[in-house]
C-alpha cells in the first residue's frame, strides 16, 4: 500500500510539474521569467491560504518547522528564478530533462546528512543520469544554438541543485507543518525574494495581458504538484516519490514536441532514456 501511494503521488507530482513547466515556457516569452516567477508565487499563495487557515494552529506550535519553511522558501525562490530563466533563454526539451534530475541531489544529500548508504545501484543510477545530462545538453546542426543552449543548461543545472535541496528539506518540514503550510511559506517568502531580483534586474517591457492566464495556470499546476509531493512523502517513501516525480520532464518534452514542434535528436533520445533509467534505478532498485 505504501509503495502504491508513493508511486501514485509521484506520478501526480510529475504531471503537475511537467504541465506547469510547459505553460511556464509559454508565459516567459510573454511576460519574462521574473514576472512569471513573481506572479506565480503570489497566485499560488492565494490559492493555498484557505487550506492553511483551516489548520493554522500548526504555524504557532512548530517554530522550527516555520523556520525550515522560510529557508526552503528562499532556496525555492532562487530555484524558480533559475528554472524560468532557463526556459527563457534555452530550449524546453533540453532544460526540463536536466532540471528533472533534482532527485539525484536529494539522494546525495540523504547519504551525506542522514547517513544513508550509497549502494552500487545508487552509483549506477547517478552515473546514468549524469551521462543522460551530457547527451541531452549536446546540440548539433545549428551554428547559432550553442551559446543559447549553454546558458539554458547552466540555469537548468542550478535548478537541479537547488530544487533537489528543497525536495530533501520538505520531508522534515512537512512532518512538522503538514502538507499545505510548507508550500504557503515557500510562496510567501518567494514573493519578496523574487521582487528583490526584479528590482535588481529591472526587466524592460510590459507584461502582455494574455500572459496572466498562463501564469495562473502555472501557479495551479505547480502548487498542486508541491502539495501532492508533500502528501506522498508524508505517507510513503521520499526516494520513490521524488524519483517518480522527477519524470516530469517526460510530460514537458511530450507537450513541447506536440505543441511547440521542438525537434528531438537521436542522441537526446538516448539521453532521455538514460535519465529515466537512472532515476528509476535510484527509486526502485537503489
Amino acid at each position: 500500500m505504501e509503495l502504491a501511494l508513493s508511486i501514485a503521488c509521484g506520478l501526480l507530482t510529475a504531471t503537475g510539474f511537467g504541465t506547469a513547466d510547459f505553460i511556464a515556457k509559454l508565459s516567459t516569452t510573454r511576460a519574462g521569467f521574473l514576472r512569471t516567477a513573481l506572479l506565480m508565487q503570489a497566485m499560488g499563495g492565494a490559492l493555498l491560504l484557505p487550506f492553511v487557515l483551516s489548520d493554522s494552529s500548526r504555524l504557532f506550535l512548530q517554530p522550527w518547522g516555520v523556520l525550515g519553511g522560510v529557508l526552503l522558501g528562499v532556496v525555492n525562490a532562487l530555484a524558480t528564478i533559475s528554472l524560468y530563466k532557463g526556459f527563457e533563454v534555452g530550449r524546453l526539451s533540453v532544460v526540463s530533462p536536466i532540471a528533472s534530475c533534482s532527485p539525484v541531489v536529494t539522494v546525495l544529500l540523504a547519504v551525506s546528512f542522514l547517513g544513508e548508504r550509497l549502494t552500487k545501484e545508487h552509483i549506477l543510477g547517478i552515473s546514468l543520469v549524469m551521462i543522460g545530462i551530457i547527451l541531452v545538453s549536446i546540440q548539433t546542426g545549428q551554428e547559432n544554438m550553442p551559446k543559447k543552449l549553454g546558458r539554458g543548461v547552466v540555469y537548468a543545472v542550478l535548478f537541479m541543485i537547488l530544487g533537489g535541496s528543497v525536495l530533501f528539506g520538505l520531508k522534515p518540514v512537512s512532518h512538522l507543518l503538514g502538507v499545505y503550510l510548507p508550500v504557503l511559506l515557500m510562496r510567501w517568502v518567494g514573493v519578496p525574494v523574487i521582487a528583490l531580483a526584479f528590482l535588481a534586474w529591472r526587466p524592460k517591457g510590459a507584461i502582455r495581458l494574455n500572459a496572466l492566464s498562463f501564469i495562473f495556470a502555472v501557479s495551479v499546476f505547480d502548487t498542486f504538484a508541491n502539495v501532492i509531493y508533500n502528501v506522498g512523502v508524508s505517507v510513503g517513501t521520499v526516494s520513490i516519490v521524488s524519483t517518480v516525480g522527477g519524470l516530469f520532464s517526460a510530460v514537458t518534452v511530450l507537450l513541447a514536441w506536440a505543441v511547440l514542434k521542438e525537434r528531438i535528436t537521436r542522441h537526446q533520445i538516448f539521453g532521455f532514456a538514460a535519465i529515466v533509467a537512472g532515476i528509476t534505478i535510484l527509486g526502485f532498485i537503489g
